[in-house]
């Protein structure tokens, strides 16, 4: 039954090829306890980096499912991830991967390459003529790497928890009648 709650999982998260191995077989446990006749499948694991998984993209910041959402929460990665297509508040795609800025917090800057300038004659310049700092830049919160879900928290949600109850008892009655027909010969 762990293999296919395993494989079950892996489609669920809808994580990109190579995942299944080092990710949900490496961090999913099962332990059977006879006493009570039951077996527990789970992990402690938390969730990994969006990059892991399929359907993630960057797109416009004008698009339609950023259409209800305010200016300064819009986002640009959108997830199709578990059928629920929708744009991450405040995400933005880099070459190194996706991110988010946490909601605006007093005393923190947005970081330098963020910034946005026009042609402000005012804006003081560095020695090769490049912007520097005014010291009065729009203040954000701290940017964090976006990640999924944890495995620990999809185990006992959708498919995996539907397959696991219908499969389950057939697998269990077949382990302990095999058990029983053993004693009985004696």
């Amino acid at each position: 039954m762990k293999t296919v709650v395993q494989k079950t999982v892996t489609k669920q998260m809808n994580l990109k090829a190579g995942q299944y191995q080092s990710y949900v077989v490496a961090n999913t446990r099962g332990v059977g306890r006879q006493g009570i006749l039951a077996y527990d499948i789970f992990s402690v694991k938390g969730g990994i980096r969006a990059e892991n998984y399929k359907g993630l993209r960057s797109v416009a910041v004008k698009s339609r499912l950023n259409s209800k959402i305010q200016i300064s929460d819009r986002g640009s990665v959108r997830s199709d991830v578990w059928n629920n297509p929708r744009i991450f508040k405040r995400s933005f795609a880099t070459k190194g991967g996706f991110y988010m800025m946490r909601s605006r917090e007093a005393g923190v800057k947005a970081p330098r390459v963020l910034w946005t300038h026009d042609s402000r004659s005012w804006q003081p310049r560095s020695a090769r003529g490049r912007f520097a700092s005014t010291g009065t830049g729009p203040k954000w919160g701290k940017i964090r790497r976006l990640f999924g879900p944890a495995l620990r928290e999809e185990i006992p949600d959708g498919d995996s928890a539907s397959i696991f109850m219908a499969q389950a008892p057939a697998v269990l009655e077949e382990a302990v009648t095999k058990r029983i027909t053993k004693l009985m010969r004696f």
